[in-house]
């Protein structure tokens, strides 16, 4: 109980940017008469996720087993919350005079996305140390963002989701298997995975830097 208490106040800072993501969201509804950004809603649902299994991870003593499979679990919906990110391409649907507010309702759902994500990735990295030195730890968290990166491209481009590795996972792993024996051939791939995963870095590190400064 003590994890929940000591999450208590960014649960309710989250909630209220929540709020204000959802107040800009039915503004537009209302304004447009258009529900079609309503799938930002069930994405950053998806983005929570992560956030959900450190904390029922964190609430108790694991064993090995249980540990490793919610960290699995964990990391296969990870890429959900830094994913909302390149919702931003729907603005190229936006009219001149909507465009600007739709910027600001789509960042702001990214915005928390990402929030939700790098606080589940802190809480799973400090479980972490518990069982490896701190510099093992800090290079599975950068190899976890750079996968990160990998994910947004498989659930972007390739258009698979998180649940489709249990309901289609020969399909997943060729599609997978195929960039990692043939690189040559799907530079796109990892231009992506580099790119937004060399981003995650370098903001969660700046984060983090922040972080351990004022402890």
């Amino acid at each position: 109980m003590n994890t929940i208490y000591k999450e208590l106040p960014f649960i309710k800072g989250f909630i209220t940017a929540v709020t204000f993501s959802f107040v800009l969201l039915l503004t537009r509804i209302i304004k447009t008469d258009s529900s079609f950004y309503l799938f930002l809603v069930w994405n950053l649902f998806l983005a929570c996720i992560p956030y959900g299994i450190t904390i029922l991870i964190s609430l108790g003593k694991t064993n090995r087993f249980v540990f490793w499979l919610g960290f699995i679990i964990w990391l296969l919906f990870l890429p959900n919350s830094p994913y909302i990110l390149t919702d931003l391409q729907h603005i190229r649907l936006s009219t001149l005079q909507s465009v600007w507010f739709d910027v600001l309702l789509i960042l702001s759902f990214a915005i928390n996305g990402l929030i939700i994500g790098f606080a589940s990735l802190w809480m799973m990295q400090t479980l972490l140390r518990e069982k490896f030195s701190k510099t093992t730890t800090n290079i599975i968290t950068y190899l976890i963002l750079l996968l990160c990166g990998f994910g947004i491209y498989l659930g972007r481009v390739l258009r698979w989701n998180s649940w489709d590795v249990l309901q289609d996972p020969t399909g997943i792993l060729s599609d997978v298997l195929k960039r990692i024996i043939f690189p040559s051939q799907h530079i796109n791939t990892w231009a992506f995975t580099i790119g937004f995963g060399g981003f995650l870095i370098i903001t969660y590190r700046c984060i983090q830097y922040y972080q351990e400064k004022n402890n």
